[in-house]
């Protein structure tokens, strides 16, 4: 699959909010006037800052601004204003016609949008960027380096927990994300994958539960050549070190090349990956082929 996410300068960005409610709205306009202080330009879509309990308006009104996104000729970049829930309540709704025949859009989102970078790769044939979005670091990105990625790069403190090489297109991203997906439809990739793994606020035993589902799940655990762990945020040290342990074990039970220590994460230091890439893993390092 032929990638198009070059983010441009001066490139015209669109802000929805397909998943959860934009709470702190002076950061939502201070991160826009960032962007485009920057050069680019910035089209707000009309159901942005709507609020209907945990989601951002109806799924009505959030499937539109979806839509209109992709529709708008004018948009380059579709941004999401943040995660939180909502993605799967839209899934089996998305006319996929609509993402296929737009496929130059660049979709960046994380966390719960995971599930929209899963479902447009597997069901329009799209790649899409899973990095930090509006309220939480997209204006920071070093929008160079995103262009001319070539190897990403596991911290220093990096684990390898199973050794080898591996070879497959990235696929994952927020783990509870993923395995919610698991069900009616299948939004599982063709192809082989690394699959790339975070999480936040989940305490060990449900990190432990959910990598069993994918354990269990034979018809994606058998298209798995490669495992790389971000970060598990929002719990204690201690819950940490359980965690860190849960992964070793699942390293074992998968036995495939696998790596901890990657800055994929909830946080600010949330790099940017290219989702549908054809790459290799090499130890510490993601190399883009």
């Amino acid at each position: 699959m032929k990638l198009n996410l070059e983010l441009k300068k001066g490139a015209s960005i669109g802000i929805i909010s397909p998943c959860g409610p934009v709470y702190d709205r002076e950061s939502f306009f201070l991160n826009i006037k960032i962007l485009e202080q920057k050069g680019f330009k910035v089209k707000v879509f009309p159901h942005a800052l709507c609020s209907n309990g945990f989601l951002a308006g109806s799924d009505e009104e959030r499937l539109e601004d979806l839509h209109a996104a992709f529709l708008d000729k004018n948009t380059d970049i579709i941004l999401c204003s943040r995660g939180g829930y909502g993605a799967i309540r839209l899934l089996d709704k998305i006319d996929y016609d609509i993402i296929k025949n737009n496929r130059h859009k660049i979709f960046t989102g994380s966390s719960d949008a995971t599930a929209f970078l899963a479902a447009f790769y597997c069901r329009a044939g799209i790649s899409s960027l899973h990095a930090p979005m509006l309220l939480n670091g997209f204006a920071d990105l070093d929008i160079n380096k995103i262009n001319n990625l070539k190897v990403i790069k596991a911290k220093k403190k990096h684990k390898i927990l199973f050794g080898g090489e591996a070879h497959g297109v990235l696929w994952g991203g927020n783990l509870a994300t993923i395995v919610s997906l698991f069900g009616a439809r299948n939004y599982l990739p063709e192809s082989d994958i690394i699959l790339f793994l975070e999480d936040i606020c989940e305490p060990p035993y449900k990190i432990d539960r959910m990598l069993m589902q994918i354990f269990r799940n034979h018809a994606l655990r058998e298209k798995i050549r490669g495992i790389v762990f971000g970060e598990f945020t929002g719990i204690s040290k201690e819950d940490l070190k359980i965690v860190e342990k849960v992964l070793f074990e699942y390293a074992q039970k998968f036995a495939l090349p696998c790596v901890y220590g990657y800055d994929i994460t909830h946080n600010k230091n949330n790099i940017a990956l290219p989702f549908g890439a054809d790459v290799k893993l090499f130890g510490s390092k993601i190399c883009l082929l």
